[in-house]
């Protein structure tokens, strides 16, 4: 049995995966997290919920692993230590997150526990794609470069589909990115050093000219926290639309609503941006791969947006996309490029990690020092 396991901080998401075959978890359940810290029958009360059953691995999704991260990381003393360093990034986050994996560490001592970070991927970023063009000293003090997200779907994503080579992975989910991967290295990211950085989201502005920061505390007097709270939580399909609706909820008025027309256009042409220069980076193109966890909901924007770029030689099936299979093609047989759905969870997706991890633990060869 393995257990996936992500946190909010204020509540802790459990689920069950009875072997190392099955597709779907068996069963999930949700703890509060202030709970779980303070409990003192944590493992019994996690045994009962998780049904029966030998716990042969628990994985953790994990926000920020920073330079000490490039991978997934089993999680021991010296883990402990390097991910201490990263509390300068996110003060509150960082040390809550410490606490509860001491937790698990402690009561679970003799389980293997495999931290997952969305951060590692793009470690194997080219240096021209991480930095901005600012004095480097403002790096140096500050560690101002692209750090990414979404790494754990990219990085499923481009190993998931038959054709090697030039893959372009894209993730809806609350906030959308866009990654163009060569042979599993990923070659830039459309998100950057804050989630602000890129496409628009529900409540975020996504790309935009800086200097209208400036303008708007100028004019209209805006604070710095007026600024910081407009961009993030008034802007995006929330400020184009007034609309207060989760994408999966707001694209039933796509079509019906000129609002929200415009603002799917805006979205769609921020994806077009860096699906254009994906390619370019690449210098082609085999693949392209939509996952996420709004995949489904918003197959509608998806139609649209690959028949926008069939002038590269994609044929695309009609809607509706019926088809059951976790990597769903939308392509036709002749299409030159072809193009999946990836309908796994993310917790399934962190499932199918942990078992190829634990299988390269345990058939790597013992040193003969």
């Amino acid at each position: 049995m393995i257990l996936v396991v992500d946190t909010n901080l204020k509540e802790v998401k459990f689920w069950v995966y009875k072997d190392n075959l099955a597709k779907v978890p068996a069963a999930s359940f949700v703890l509060d997290a202030e709970e779980l810290r303070s409990s003192k029958t944590l493992k019994q009360d996690i045994l009962n919920l998780a049904g029966r059953g030998k716990i042969n691995a628990i994985a953790f999704r994990i926000l920020f692993g920073g330079e000490f991260f490039d991978k997934a990381s089993l999680i021991n003393q010296g883990f402990f230590v390097k991910f201490a360093k990263l509390t300068g990034f996110f003060p509150f986050y960082i040390p809550l997150m410490q606490e509860m994996l001491k937790i698990f560490y402690r009561d679970f001592k003799d389980i293997p526990q495999i931290a997952f970070f969305e951060t590692a991927f793009f470690s194997k970023l080219p240096e021209k794609a991480k930095y901005y063009a600012i004095p480097q000293e403002l790096y140096k003090n500050n560690k101002i470069k692209k750090w990414g997200f979404h790494g754990i779907f990219h990085q499923a994503n481009s190993g998931m589909v038959s054709e090697p080579g030039k893959c372009i992975s894209i993730v809806f989910d609350k906030q959308t990115t866009v990654c163009p991967v060569e042979n599993n290295r990923p070659l830039s990211i459309s998100l950057g050093f804050t989630p602000l950085e890129g496409i628009m989201s529900r409540t975020s502005c996504g790309d935009m000219d800086p200097g209208i920061v400036f303008y708007l505390m100028n004019v209209h007097k805006f604070s710095i926290y007026k600024i910081d709270d407009i961009l993030k939580n008034e802007s995006g399909f929330l400020g184009l639309t007034g609309y207060d609706l989760e994408l999966k909820e707001l694209v039933r008025f796509y079509g019906k609503d000129p609002k929200v027309d415009l603002a799917f256009e805006i979205y769609q042409a921020q994806l077009l941006k860096y699906i254009g220069e994906g390619i370019a980076v690449l210098g082609g193109l085999d693949s392209i791969v939509f996952s996420g966890s709004e995949v489904d909901p918003l197959a509608p924007v998806i139609h649209n947006l690959i028949k926008k770029i069939s002038f590269l030689g994609i044929n695309t099936q009609s809607l509706p996309w019926t088809g059951k299979k976790e990597i769903f093609p939308v392509t036709s047989a002749e299409s030159k490029i072809k193009v999946y759905l990836n309908r796994m969870s993310l917790p399934d997706v962190l499932f199918s990690e942990t078992v190829k991890f634990l299988q390269k633990t345990t058939t790597r060869p013992k040193s003969t020092k």
